[in-house]
């Protein structure tokens, strides 16, 4: 048995991606809520959702796509399928949709996560129990993965008007502690402290929002956080989980030493799957000096030794990337192949050329050189496809050059001062260890910018201080982050949408006055705004979408708006002792990410084991 009473054999346990929830009684998905325990993988269910395989969308709730109604782009019909019931019987109807945006709008002053849609819609209205119409405020080419999944979930989910009706006013400080829900679990139980949630399968899960795809496996799934990464480890090689999130390459290689049961992804370098829609970059407040001045931002990229980084942090297992867009079998042909002119030509204003195209080559001749057996390191043309096509130039006498150029200068402590001699002391943030990966990273790269020269105020934080300090900024300087990297096909804007004048604030507001929604590089270029603008006039799959994105991403670069890193390495280690057939390199059926929804694809495919 579990130490929360299932049988083990029929439980899947997970740990969870964020460790601790810090507000685990809070289910309304209408304010900030504890979403990191399952909901949108088990609970919610969409009216679109996303093949995280292909990058393409399929119907989940609704019959087919959208009817489009107008040469705007702008109103829509949609038609949703009969049968699907919620959680406590009652069927799920259009009346839910209309209360749901109903609510959102009405109490948009109170509520604290309903943004998307108050500043999506414009209008919204029932024809039947199973066809609304809406009108969105502007052309929406986008709109299935607006009103659907894109990525990892979507901040639109329709609730039950049977349930929630009924207590008006409440709706704004409800926590709906007992949710009634659309996908095929239901949570049984959960730790109010918040380290863990069980979920159990409905007796009726084919009549779910997503039971179409096939019966769950499990009875039950826990979302469980195992503490400090030393201590899941212990409970991995126990075999007291099954899914790890974010686990350090090391101490998988060590798993693997004691429990053979432990798997990667892929067999061979980099052994974790690279695909993830989003990437792992540097984030500046451009709104704050020093972080404004662009002489500085490039410094920062050429002071930092990415590769040695990267083999300090995750033992050489990474796939770079210098655009702000995570290199994928998706995105390869759609952005970084056309761009790799630009990126080799790209010169300085100095006429110095900051690309390097042999970075990765390099990177697999210092693995082998440090013993790993060249069996598992790719040759030839696969190094790019398992390491990327390259990154910047480790190269501190340029950045030291480019410094002087606007009066920053290494002061007698062989730091560097600001341009009136007082300390330029740089604040840089990184998660502490809820997720050890970006900690080890972090701690990685102030060591190397101080090698260089950069007084660095590197600081640990927990998920909650994490979140507020990258939204606030009267607090934000440098933080490592992924969400403004995640590009998943090339409809770029349902990432970079919020590279507009609506998601600026003033440089001096706090969490107090305004926290930030959107737009967390502080980019305030017109010209980027009005790519983003002319991008919502283009049809998603029209080839000027695509051209449009890499034309935005030319001036992030030249700029150095942010500093992309790597694609995401999910170190995600499965167990194959109760469970099998996860999804990896040669099962491919979806993306690994036990976080995101398409992780409803392995709850139907994984197999029990037999112990």
């Amino acid at each position: 048995m579990t130490d929360v009473g299932t049988p083990r054999n029929e439980t899947l346990i997970v740990q969870t991606f964020d460790g601790r929830s810090s507000n685990a009684t809070q289910m309304n998905p209408l304010n900030r809520y504890a979403h990191w325990r399952g909901f949108r993988e088990l609970g919610w269910s969409y009216l679109w959702e996303m093949d995280t395989s292909t990058g393409e969308s399929y119907p989940e709730l609704a019959v087919g796509f959208p009817e489009v109604l107008n040469d705007d782009h702008t109103k829509f019909r949609i038609k949703i399928r009969e049968g699907v019931h919620w959680s406590d019987g009652e069927e799920f109807t259009t009346d839910d949709i209309i209360f749901t945006i109903d609510t959102a709008f009405k109490y948009r002053d109170k509520l604290t996560n309903v943004t998307n849609y108050v500043t999506f819609l414009k209008d919204w209205k029932k024809i039947d129990d199973y066809t609304f119409e809406v009108e969105t405020q502007k052309p929406s080419y986008d709109f299935v993965t607006r009103m659907g999944v894109y990525t990892w979930g979507s901040h639109i989910v329709w609730l039950p008007e049977h349930v929630l009706a009924p207590i008006g006013d409440e709706i704004v400080t409800y926590n709906n502690e007992k949710p009634v829900l659309l996908g095929p679990y239901t949570v049984k139980e959960y730790d109010p402290n918040g380290f863990w949630q069980l979920w159990e399968k409905r007796d009726d899960w084919e009549r779910s929002g997503w039971g179409n795809l096939g019966e769950p496996t499990p009875k039950y799934i826990l979302y469980k956080d195992f503490g400090t990464e030393e201590t899941r480890s212990l409970a991995f090689v126990q075999n007291q989980y099954d899914i790890d999130t974010f686990m350090s390459p090391d101490t998988i290689e060590a798993a693997q030493k004691r429990n053979p049961a432990i798997e990667t992804f892929a067999p061979v370098f980099p052994f974790h799957d690279m695909n993830d829609a989003c990437g792992w970059g540097v984030y500046f407040n451009l709104q704050k000096s020093p972080y404004d001045i662009k002489e500085l931002r490039w410094a920062l990229a050429l002071s930092l030794d990415l590769q040695q980084v990267g083999i300090s942090a995750l033992n050489g297992q990474f796939k770079s990337t210098a655009l702000p867009v995570a290199d994928t079998p998706v995105t390869r042909p759609i952005f970084h192949e056309p761009m790799r002119d630009f990126l080799t030509n790209l010169t300085l204003s100095d006429g110095y050329k900051p690309f390097d195209t042999s970075f990765n080559q390099e990177l697999v001749k210092v693995l082998a050189e440090q013993g790993v057996d060249p069996e598992k390191l790719p040759v030839g043309d696969a190094i790019v496809d398992s390491f990327g096509f390259g990154w910047w130039k480790h190269d501190p006498a340029e950045a030291e050059k480019l410094l002087a150029s606007v009066g920053i200068e290494k002061g007698s402590d062989g730091f560097y001062a600001l341009p009136d001699g007082s300390p330029m002391v740089l604040e840089f943030v990184y998660p502490a260890d809820w997720n050890k990966i970006l900690q080890r990273l972090g701690f990685s790269i102030a060591d190397s910018w101080r090698q260089a020269g950069f007084n660095i105020n590197a600081r640990q934080v927990d998920n909650g201080e994490f979140n507020t300090y990258m939204r606030t900024n009267a607090r934000f300087q440098m933080t490592i982050a992924w969400n403004q990297q995640c590009v998943f096909n090339a409809n770029w804007r349902n990432n970079w949408r919020q590279w507009s004048p609506e998601f600026v604030l003033p440089a001096d507001s706090t969490d107090a006055d305004q926290r930030l929604d959107g737009n967390y590089v502080r980019i305030t270029d017109p010209r980027i705004y009005d790519l983003v603008a002319a991008g919502a006039t283009v049809p998603t799959d029209d080839p000027k979408m695509a051209e449009l994105g890499r034309d935005i991403q030319e001036i992030v670069v030249e700029e150095m708006y942010m500093l992309p890193l790597m694609s995401i390495p999910t170190t995600i280690p499965t167990n194959n002792t109760y469970w099998t057939n996860y999804t990896k390199a040669d099962n491919f059926y979806a993306l690994p990410y036990s976080w995101w929804s398409s992780f409803k694809k392995t709850v139907v495919n994984i197999e029990p084991s037999g112990k």
